[in-house]
């Protein structure tokens, strides 16, 4: 549709063919026959929406803002942790969440260092042997004997299990 019919199509489909029409108006609609359908078809809108218009005022039916209040009143918000009570919500969630336990128990026992090597000389076996070597961590060897004295072998125990390195 062309800007001259564009300015003034609301102005004519107010009147709707009263006469009223600017003369480039109706110069145009005479000699472009596209914006002349145009025009016509919204003509036939303009009458079909005019029937749908009411003759008065429309008053609601008496009593239907207390019906609406009601409803309002009546309506529980929506929380968020209402999705939980779903039960296909609820299903899905334990099965994600077994899912990442078994996940995570795999992570770990796969990385999991080898125990074979942490300590070569454990208290069980320190304790239940007559002579022992410990290294000290420093490059020094201890060698325990059933013949030292406890206070000397707890000492001899905790410098091992301190200076343990992997």
């Amino acid at each position: 549709m062309h800007q001259s019919i564009r300015e003034d199509l609301e102005e004519y489909l107010k009147g709707s063919g009263d006469g009223r029409m600017p003369e480039h108006f109706a110069a145009h609609l005479a000699s472009c026959e596209s914006c002349a359908a145009e025009v016509r078809a919204m003509q036939a809108q303009s009458k079909l929406l005019r029937v749908l218009r009411p003759q008065a005022d429309l008053e609601p039916l008496p009593g239907f803002y207390a019906r609406v209040l009601d409803r309002i009143e009546t309506q529980t918000e929506v929380s968020i942790w209402s999705i939980f009570l779903r039960p296909s919500f609820g299903r899905r969630l334990a099965i994600a969440s077994a899912l990442l336990v078994l996940l995570m128990g795999g992570y770990l026992i796969s990385t999991e260092p080898n125990e074979s090597g942490l300590m070569t000389n454990s208290i069980p076996t320190v304790l239940s042997q007559d002579n022992v070597t410990l290294d000290d961590g420093a490059g020094q060897n201890m060698v325990l004997s059933s013949g030292d004295s406890l206070q000397q072998q707890r000492d001899a125990v905790l410098v091992n299990l301190a200076s343990y390195h992997e």
